[in-house]
């Protein structure tokens, strides 16, 4: 397996000065984008031969002039018109391609210039939700490991802050690589064995180098493969199933287990499983709240059930907040529970009480 420069490489921190170039998609958009250049003050100049333009700034001004161009692109334009930061005016070379990303990208980059610092300072922390065998409340069966990030004063970044930055910016390969890594290092140091380890599939290009450096660190804490559960978020927005299943094929073949979160949510989480299979699903939170209240939800949940038990895969009822809905679950023969009745997210293990 190769490394992932993706995945690897940190945007580098903005220059004092530099040159910007731009490569937007049709011409309607380049003039847009002259006009915004010249109108905050910098030298816009063109190569139509290239469908380049680029424009010489500092430190002060690069946020103004990438300020006024958010302003007049069209959100699908700013997306689509390609940018590069160059530290001195020489041309782009070969070297540099791996480095262009989005006029967006860049706006969202200089807005939450904090990521970077996260990332680069390896700020992240985990907190840990027991999982339970319905058969044991005493002791988890896992833990599910949530990352959690510490800004530069040390106050908590919320999951939604930092992950929703991350995609604006174009960082989400490299924060989904690091939380991957930092929830093992962190499991491990808390004692803790049996994990659920999250991922987004669209921050995976190619499986066997993407993931080589998660796999490298549970070899480093010595994890046995056999406890280590790699979980697809944001299952309904997956594009490609073909993808998806290259990379639990890889986990697979690497000797972990998968499991699908929010199963339930929508025709498309269904409809994959025959094509996934999983070893685990996990049943969407939201069928779950006051269960044992809704018919609907019922019917639903006790057919997920049984059909997972049918095609032998294991099922976790999540997002379980009261004694009515752990007892219906369990009456319905779910395998595992996990909610905040039974205990939140923590920096440390779950220790039941005496």
């Amino acid at each position: 397996m190769t490394e992932c420069q993706k995945c690897d490489m940190l945007p580098l921190p903005l220059p004092q000065q530099g040159r910007l170039y731009v490569w937007p998609p049709v011409n309607h958009t380049a003039a847009k984008i002259v006009a915004q250049m010249r109108k905050t003050g910098h030298q816009a100049e063109a190569n139509p031969a290239m469908s380049i333009i680029y424009a010489d700034f500092n430190a002060r001004s690069l946020p103004i002039m990438m300020q006024a161009l958010d302003s007049v692109l069209l959100p699908e334009e700013a997306d689509d018109t390609k940018a590069l930061i160059m530290e001195n005016t020489d041309e782009p070379g070969v070297n540099d391609i791996a480095r262009v990303t989005s006029v967006a990208a860049i706006h969202a980059r200089i807005g939450a210039r904090w990521l970077t610092g996260v990332l680069g300072e390896n700020r992240l922390r985990s907190v840990f939700q027991p999982i339970f065998a319905i058969h044991d409340f005493k002791k988890p069966h896992a833990h599910e490991c949530l990352i959690r990030a510490i800004d530069d004063q040390g106050a908590i970044i919320s999951p939604d802050r930092l992950f929703g930055a991350a995609k604006s910016a174009d960082l989400l390969f490299q924060l989904d690589r690091a939380a991957r890594a930092a929830n093992v290092r962190n499991a491990f140091a808390a004692g803790i064995d049996n994990v659920f380890i999250n991922f987004t599939p669209s921050s995976i290009y190619d499986p066997n180098s993407c993931l080589r450096s998660t796999i490298q660190v549970i070899n480093e804490c010595g994890f046995d493969r056999s406890k280590v559960v790699f979980e697809v978020i944001e299952t309904d927005k997956v594009s490609s199933v073909d993808h998806l299943r290259a990379i639990l094929k890889s986990y697979r073949d690497s000797g972990f287990r998968v499991a699908l979160d929010d199963v339930g949510s929508g025709y498309s989480t269904l409809n994959m499983l025959s094509q996934l299979r999983p070893d685990i699903i996990k049943i969407d939170r939201e069928l779950i709240d006051r269960v044992d209240e809704d018919i609907y939800k019922q019917a639903i949940v006790s057919k997920l059930i049984d059909l997972a038990k049918q095609i032998g895969i294991e099922v976790v009822a999540e997002g379980i907040e009261r004694q009515q809905e752990l007892d219906f679950l369990v009456d319905r023969g779910v395998d595992y529970v996990q909610g905040f009745l039974l205990g939140r997210p923590a920096a440390t293990r779950f220790e039941a009480a005496a």
